[in-house]
């Protein structure tokens, strides 16, 4: 087969695969951030206090962290196809758990389920663009990828509230389950881990114009040693601090607190809420799409220090001025967070695509994952609940001043993350150097 029928071949069954991905990526930040639209709803039904509202975030978010770094590499060592399909079907599991819980217990556990899948299914959706496009394709390709994903959480704000209104927030996670039955199902008999699956080379062996310096693959080694050579390099290990204060920072509001404070501070409806939310997620599909494009002017890493830089002068806006913003302003913040949090994080990935092999991909972003999700996100999720239970002792409307803490704490970790972007850029550049210096004795 010469190499425009294997050309030919490989975008036929890619671009399938792709669109398979993406609808089922799009399930993870919808369950996600439902609970940001669902949040008053919950904390009356099942009668919960900040605090414990704040429990069910953090054990959901260090549920997904914790499962990152294992699931990564069961998936490198088994296989997106079959990683993918479990996922899919114990996201199922916990999703109709969640939509049948009775107590705080209960909704944890189903809580718990879903996100430990929903790394798997981020991680498989990441593995196969790694396998299946090339590494000059990978920022653009993967950062549309993570834009259905925010089309997902799109739907998580105005028309899951539709939802509720119509059904209760029950029934939907119900229809949510027979969702990822289907799509376990298609994937199942669609899905292949690796071109060489169907008799094609890498992507990167057949496209000539690859310019993007990238490590090469190598053979597949054992899952443990795997970890410990994406362990061992240090410049993994800033992406993933970094991604501690820039997810954190979105997640936190996208996926937790962002209805409560608009509901608590500016004393909105359920509606407004859902409209304001609505335009995070817009502004994090722009992020997402946008990335790729950027990202050919000023570097992946580039594109973590834009972000971050925008992200913390928008969050110190939002904070000095929290008494008095308009719905238009909130609106336009909500938007830039959405947007940041998405474009600086597809940026911190392509960055560890070029640090690692394809066959690795899937154990170092499970890593970063890893690390960002416990320390961050899971974390600020809890320290924003014991921060405005405190301060309000209990009682609601919960005061502006629990919000302003809590949002303080967060700035510094966008100073952070600033810092980690800016060195990264200079360790990258220092490489680059060296290499040149190497290649031109």
């Amino acid at each position: 087969m010469d190499k425009s029928m294997m050309l030919e071949k490989l975008k036929k069954y890619q671009w399938t695969m792709y669109a398979i991905i993406c609808i089922a990526y799009m399930l993870s930040p919808f369950c996600r951030q439902a609970p940001a639209v669902m949040g008053p709803d919950l904390i009356r039904d099942l009668k919960l206090d900040a605090a414990q509202f704040g429990l069910l975030g953090l054990t959901f978010f260090w549920a997904y962290a914790i499962a990152n770094a294992p699931a990564g590499a069961i998936i490198d060592r088994v296989g997106s196809r079959i990683g993918l399909v479990l996922s899919l079907l114990v996201t199922a599991i916990g999703s109709f758990i969640f939509s049948m819980a009775e107590s705080l217990a209960m909704i944890v556990v189903g809580r718990m389920l879903v996100a430990v899948s929903l790394a798997g299914i981020f991680i498989a959706g990441v593995k196969i663009i790694s396998s299946w496009f090339s590494a000059k394709q990978f920022a653009t390709i993967n950062g549309i990828y993570m834009g259905f994903g925010a089309l997902g959480g799109l739907f998580a704000t105005a028309p899951l509230q539709v939802l509720i209104n119509q059904t209760g927030w029950r029934s939907s996670f119900v229809i949510i389950t027979i969702t990822c039955v289907a799509m376990a199902i298609i994937s199942y008999l669609v899905i292949k881990s690796h071109p060489s699956d169907i008799g094609l080379p890498a992507p990167d062996e057949l496209d000539e114009d690859t310019t993007l310096q990238i490590k090469q693959d190598s053979p597949q080694v054992h899952w443990w040693i795997s970890t410990k050579q994406v362990l061992a390099q240090p410049r993994l290990w800033l992406i993933a601090v970094f991604a501690l204060g820039t997810n954190a920072t979105s997640q936190v509001i996208v996926a937790l607190w962002g209805g409560v404070l608009l509901s608590n501070v500016y004393g909105l409806t359920k509606g407004e809420v859902a409209g304001i939310l609505t335009y995070a997620a817009l502004g994090a599909i722009l992020g997402s799409i946008v990335v790729g494009w950027v990202s050919k002017k000023i570097g992946n890493a580039g594109v973590m220090l834009s972000g971050a830089v925008i992200f913390l002068l928008s969050w110190l806006y939002m904070l000095t001025n929290l008494r008095t913003l308009s719905i238009m302003e909130l609106k336009i913040i909500y938007a830039t967070i959405g947007f940041c949090g998405m474009y600086a994080v597809v940026g911190g990935f392509a960055v560890v695509r070029q640090l690692v092999p394809a066959s690795q991909v899937g154990t170092a972003i499970g890593v970063c994952n890893t690390f960002a999700w416990i320390f961050g996100t899971g974390v600020f999720q809890q320290v924003w609940g014991l921060i405005i239970n405190t301060i309000s002792k209990g009682q609601t409307p919960y005061p502006v001043e629990a919000f302003e803490l809590a949002m303080w704490v967060q700035a510094a970790t966008l100073v952070v993350s600033s810092f980690c972007a800016i060195y990264l850029i200079k360790t990258l550049h220092r490489s680059e150097s060296t290499a040149d210096r190497t290649s031109a004795i």
